[in-house]
């Protein structure tokens, strides 16, 4: 029988080896996913493994290369467990590289992830993805003086 650390520990091994459907089986079908605020793909909390799909791991794909999570530690009290790790990857719009750190909060029931939670720093992925101006700053940060 697998415990919830081997099962949160395999989320990671399918997910390193790009193996969709294999992170899909591990996720219930009335899942709790909710990303951090303010990362790029938060749309509030998701309830099925179709949407974690279509709505994070379909953008993943098409925005970034080399885009990994990859847990270092993994703290268990029973059910809930905490991963604390490193995002990474690179930016195809942009071309700019990233890292940034993270708490994954997961709860397992019946062999399966019920819920998961993330907390990382937002604002590393999302300049990551900011295109720049010539002068160097964010598109975001420029304003017209024209008037």
């Amino acid at each position: 029988m697998n415990t919830p650390t081997d099962i949160v520990r395999g989320f990671y091994e399918a997910l390193g080896r790009g193996d969709v459907p294999g992170v899909l089986a591990l996720l219930r079908d009335d899942l709790e996913w909710t990303e951090a605020e303010r990362f790029p793909y938060y749309s509030g909390t998701w309830r099925s493994p179709q949407e974690v799909l279509n709505k994070l791991f379909v953008p993943l794909m098409r925005d970034w290369d080399g885009f990994s999570a990859k847990a270092h530690e993994v703290i268990a009290d029973g059910n809930r467990l905490v991963s604390l790790g490193v995002y990474s990857g690179t930016a195809k719009a942009t071309g700019k590289s990233m890292t940034a750190p993270f708490a994954h909060v997961w709860t397992v029931h019946h062999g399966r992830i019920a819920r998961f939670d993330v907390y990382t720093d937002t604002a590393k992925v999302l300049e990551a993805l900011a295109p720049h101006s010539p002068g160097g700053k964010p598109a975001s940060a420029l304003r017209s003086d024209a008037g």
